[in-house]
């Protein structure tokens, strides 16, 4: 019999609770622009509650950074907020960076509060809202609870007067990043100049961030894609969401890698130089190999390829829930330092408690020009086949039913020791997701079929 990593799963687990909330989904709120609840009114209110919740306490003059990436909505969205903070005698700094640069910045600056304009890798006409509190941390379940609590009863606050209105700053120049970089990575720059790297921006916060970097920072021959974004091509055919573009543009430009992002930058996709994609997965095996770690993080979510492949090395597999956040709350209170999700969310602890799709993508490119391995040789393992279905239902606890659950135990010990089933809620949508992976999709796909049936049959 095979011998797996070592696998926590964690208390909050999918098959444990489902957490209710009416706004807040899996990584904040998230929809179509000028639809509930992504509408002037409820952001607008969601600042009132902000105000409430991280900028009561204590006579400073609190401060609120803003950030979005580029779609045509975000500057409704955070004038919108913005006005609310000032209105209320809180200073608001406005930034033009990714997420990740704004979860740095917040206690850089020595914010209450930031707060990004973004839907992520979501298509131009939806938007939401990212929120880091005082620490950069994305908030707890808890956090997002009290603040939907506190928006649906707090009443309208006093306005601030005279020179106690709010400052409103705008596009400052922002350094401490690049800094942070060429502190934290180390190139050989006449190395570097050998390797042709492609970058796919997504038309988002990075297009202009990530191309400069690369080159001026880091030394590379780059070749930039989807880097101007006009507001509504965020996202369009291009980036993480379109991984092919990226594995057909290296192939194009006979390059060494590429590296591909969403419209936030939180996400990164890597091609190597034969145009296969690499994953969250895929990276996380590279720093768990390369930094000999005694363990990593992911969710249950992860391939079961990577478990098999990180018991060979001898790394813990810690499991969590789908959603970057969950990874990173496990990181604040252990010794670990990589997590991520296959969608691409790598954490590196010491860089920052969020993902951060560049500072991923030089990473990967540090480990090829520190040992001199071309990208497909960074390939640690290949993905086992999954299979996918999506369950729409009317109520979602139906999964812990008794039939339900014998059904999931079943199928859990019919590829015990070669593959896994997951059967989850989704956090945003009236759905059951269910997956199996292993060696023969053919053996998958019943598996998830007779799933369905059964959990479908409960409503």
């Amino acid at each position: 019999m095979a011998v797996f990593a070592d696998i926590l799963y964690l208390e909050n687990s999918y098959s444990k609770e489902i957490i209710v909330r009416e706004l807040f989904g899996t990584d904040g709120i998230r929809g179509v622009a000028n639809e509930h609840p992504m509408t002037i009114e409820i952001c607008q209110k969601l600042a009132e509650a902000i105000a409430v919740k991280f900028c009561s306490a204590g006579e400073k003059k609190h401060q609120i950074l803003i950030s979005q990436d580029t779609r045509i909505s975000g500057e409704m969205f955070s004038h919108a907020m913005a006005v609310v903070f000032c209105s209320l005698g809180i200073d608001v700094r406005f930034l033009t960076v990714h997420t990740p640069q704004l979860s740095i910045f917040v206690p850089e600056y020595g914010a209450s509060a930031g707060i990004m304009i973004s839907a992520s890798h979501n298509p131009y006409h939806d938007n939401g809202v990212k929120l880091f509190n005082e620490f950069g941390l994305k908030l707890a379940d808890y956090e997002e609870e009290e603040l939907e609590k506190i928006l649906k009863e707090v009443p309208l606050l006093p306005r601030a007067t005279g020179a106690n209105i709010g400052i409103y700053r705008r596009h400052e120049k922002c350094d401490f990043y690049d800094k942070k970089i060429r502190e934290s990575l180390v190139f050989d720059r006449e190395f570097s100049k050998t390797l042709k790297v492609v970058v796919d921006c997504a038309n988002g916060s990075l297009s202009q961030i990530a191309p400069r970097l690369l080159k001026e920072e880091c030394g590379f021959d780059v070749v930039g894609l989807h880097c101007y974004p006009d507001g509504i091509n965020i996202n369009e055919k291009c980036g993480v969401t379109h991984p092919h573009v990226i594995g057909e543009a290296v192939l194009q430009h006979r390059a060494d890698v590429g590296i591909a992002f969403d419209g936030d930058g939180d996400r990164v996709l890597i091609s190597d130089e034969n145009g296969k994609i690499l994953d969250g997965d895929h990276i996380l095996a590279m720093m768990a190999t390369f930094s000999k770690c005694k363990e990593v993080v992911s969710t249950i979510a992860a391939n079961f390829a990577l478990e098999k492949y990180l018991s060979s090395v001898g790394v813990k597999l810690v499991r969590t829930n789908v959603g970057d956040r969950y990874i990173s709350e496990y990181m604040q209170k252990n010794d670990a330092e990589f997590g991520a999700e296959p969608s691409g969310h790598v954490i590196v602890k010491s860089h920052a408690l969020t993902g951060d799709g560049l500072f991923a993508g030089l990473k990967v490119l540090e480990y090829m020009v520190r040992f001199r391995k071309k990208c497909s040789e960074l390939r640690f393992f290949e993905s086992y086949p999954t299979v996918n279905k999506n369950l729409k239902v009317r109520d979602k606890s139906i999964i812990h039913s008794q039939f339900a659950q014998r059904a999931i135990q079943e199928a859990e010990e019919q590829l015990a020791g070669r593959g896994k089933v997951i059967v989850r809620p989704s956090g945003t949508e009236p759905l059951i997701r269910i997956s199996a992976e292993g060696k023969n999709p053919p053996e998958l796909e019943d598996i998830v079929n007779k799933l369905s049936q059964v959990i479908g049959n409960l409503q």
